[in-house]
């Protein structure tokens, strides 16, 4: 609350607190709301988010842009710059698994996050990826919580 000074007291705290106490209380409670918001996102950074409704898993495939192998069945490293324009512009990553070729589209945490900075990285190759899969009416997405490239 902002304080107008009126003589020795100011205009909307208690008349007989001294102006040193009313600094003080002002310094401790931004000192505290500074603490909390720190270890709020500590805490958020150092555990990935769980999502009601979802299966853990771990799949372990290769990296292609969504729409390109959907329409033209296009990966391996032949395909790499193409699928990096392609999520330049607006594509989606995708992982399609080795053992049964079945296909994973990446999702965010939340609807608003991009899963291809990390997926980006790791285009035509092949990764080992553990998150969350969510199914509904024969699709499906992974929400990815971590992505390790594996071999060269």
């Amino acid at each position: 609350m902002a304080a107008r000074a009126t003589g020795r007291y100011a205009v909307g705290v208690r008349k007989d607190a001294p102006t040193s106490c009313r600094g003080a209380r002002q310094v401790r409670g931004i000192a505290l709301g500074v603490a909390l918001v720190v270890a709020g996102v500590a805490l958020a950074q150092d555990s990935p988010r769980r999502i009601p409704g979802g299966v853990s898993v771990e799949i372990r495939g290769e990296v292609v842009e969504l729409g390109c192998y959907l329409r033209d069945g296009a990966r391996g490293e032949g395909h790499r710059a193409c699928a990096m324009a392609c999520l330049k512009n607006g594509g989606q990553p995708a992982i399609v698994q080795d053992e049964t070729g079945a296909l994973f589209s990446l999702a965010g945490a939340t609807p608003a996050s991009d899963p291809s900075p990390a997926a980006r990285q790791h285009i035509a190759a092949h990764v080992l990826v553990r998150g969350q899969l969510f199914e509904r009416n024969g699709g499906r997405a992974l929400v990815v919580e971590e992505l390790t490239r594996l071999g060269p």
